[in-house]
């Protein structure tokens, strides 16, 4: 129990609307476990990614101790929402002392089987002790993972998860640690997940060999079940042949260029799919095709065995994590953004669509939800750049209106990032060009500045709405 160790969090995380600013901080606490980890000494504190995101100050305390010591995040992903913590106090370590109990690194066990009992380990709300809850395994399968929006393998626990659990070790019969308390299940009672030690090892190992966790590979397509015996027939499946029909292919995922469109897709890496689209994992269980991808690492090699119409055959190509169009977070980073006569413009993500409140997906402007949700990139660093907001002055006049909006071209050229748009707009060469500048909308929408105005305009209204910086760091 030396190894459970409570986390103190200070959050300061950016304000989408106003991407200058941060919004007021706040202060969390979270649990995190003792283990071998790459950092200096060898030995840290494994937790949850969540639990440290836009931190500005973090802290951690031992069971049994009431004394705080200063750490700092060495390494961090938030695709599976683990980070690893160094601690360079000696005394935490309780180095040079006469402390009986100083905290050990617990070792990494292996995935649990179904109705195998856990014990999970942490500092729930509630209280300030440590708190002890066991449970059974009651699933193993591909869930999503809430802090970074992937599908993962999980484990789920009939064990109470609350906050605060999050980062505490779930430990096996043997005391291993056999995954790490994360997230529970909305509405429910005692339904918790834990992120299980084949996504730990993975992230360690990334972080050992000095690899920067770039996420989780995929293969870019969209799949359908097979599971209608005309649908198998139309396709020309043949006998046992089983497999998922692709219904899409990304067109810059690793697929392309080898996957199409109604193709069946029979095994990966020797594994058979089924028409519903699982695998064998152990024994009588299964999991979804996707696992067998996600462990492998950027540029590492995938066979697929494919049945086009009449012919069948195997088609090997790397991997690599999906990038989407709309980032689904960004954590522990600035928002990029540029003001232009009072123009906010900003790259669309999720966390500016979240600033409409819990239920963005509805309040949020439709448009930029379903770009969000359903769009995928066309071209490398492609971006959705939209007008965030009009900050009043008598240039921008009767625009101030006007906010979330899509930018589609500007002065006639189509661009396609932030720094794009940036670079048409200063560029004001050519007569026409240079006197006036026109935006154009996806709704259709246009408007237009006067140059002249915008630059004798720029400094009154910096100093007016208290904008330290037309531009954000990256686009100086």
């Amino acid at each position: 129990l030396q190894s459970v160790v409570k986390v103190f969090t200070v959050h300061s995380s950016p304000n989408y609307f106003q991407p200058w600013q941060n919004k007021p901080q706040r202060e969390t606490s979270g649990s995190g476990v003792v283990v071998a980890a790459p950092v200096p000494g060898g030995v840290g504190i494994l937790t949850n990614a969540h639990v440290v995101a836009d931190q500005t100050f973090v802290q951690v305390r031992r069971h049994g101790s009431s004394v705080k010591h200063r750490a700092r995040v060495h390494a961090v992903g938030h695709a599976c929402d683990l980070a690893v913590l160094a601690v360079d106090d000696p005394s935490f370590w309780a180095e040079g002392s006469a402390s009986e109990h100083p905290p050990a690194p617990l070792s990494l066990g292996e995935t649990p089987h179904l109705q195998d009992q856990v014990t999970v380990v942490g500092f729930p709300q509630g209280g300030d002790n440590l708190s002890i809850t066991s449970g059974v395994v009651s699933r193993i399968e591909l869930t999503n993972y809430a802090h970074g929006a992937a599908q993962l393998l999980a484990i789920q626990l009939d064990a109470a998860i609350n906050p605060g659990n999050s980062g505490g070790p779930a430990l096996g019969a043997d005391g291993a640690v056999v995954g790490l308390a994360f997230q529970n299940l909305a509405n429910a009672d005692n339904i918790g997940y834990v992120i299980p030690t084949p996504i730990i090892r993975r992230f360690l190992e990334d972080e050992e060999k000095a690899i920067h966790h770039a996420g989780f590979c995929s293969l870019g397509i969209k799949c359908q079940p097979t599971d209608n015996p005309a649908m198998r027939q139309y396709l020309g499946m043949e006998g046992d042949e089983t497999g998922v029909l692709i219904t899409e292919v990304l067109e810059l995922g690793p697929a392309a260029g080898h996957l199409k469109k109604d193709d069946v897709l029979m095994e990966v890496d020797g594994k058979k799919v089924a028409n519903d689209g699982t695998v064998s994992f152990r024994g009588w269980e299964r999991v979804a095709f996707d696992y067998l991808i996600s462990l492998k690492r950027p540029g590492e090699t995938v066979e697929a065995k494919i049945r086009r119409k009449t012919e069948a055959f195997t088609a090997s190509f790397a991997v690599k994590p999906r990038a989407p169009l709309v980032p689904v977070h960004q954590y522990d980073r600035l928002p990029s953004y540029y003001v232009y006569a009072g123009l906010v413009f900003s790259p669309l993500t999720q966390p500016h669509l979240q600033e409409f409140g819990d239920d963005w997906f509805n309040t949020a402007p439709r448009r930029l939800v379903d770009r969000a949700l359903n769009d995928h990139p066309t071209s490398p660093g492609q971006e959705v750049v939209i007008l965030s907001q009009v900050l009043a002055d008598e240039v921008n006049a009767g625009y101030q209106g006007m906010h979330d909006l899509e930018v589609r071209a500007v002065n006639g050229r189509e661009v396609k990032s932030l720094r794009e748009l940036k670079a048409e707009v200063e560029k004001g060469t050519g007569a026409k060009g240079g006197k006036f500048l026109r935006l154009d909308f996806v709704n259709d929408r246009v408007l237009v500045i006067s140059r002249e105005e915008a630059e004798r305009a720029h400094g009154r209204i910096m100093a007016k709405h208290r904008v330290p910086s037309r531009m954000s760091p990256d686009l100086v």
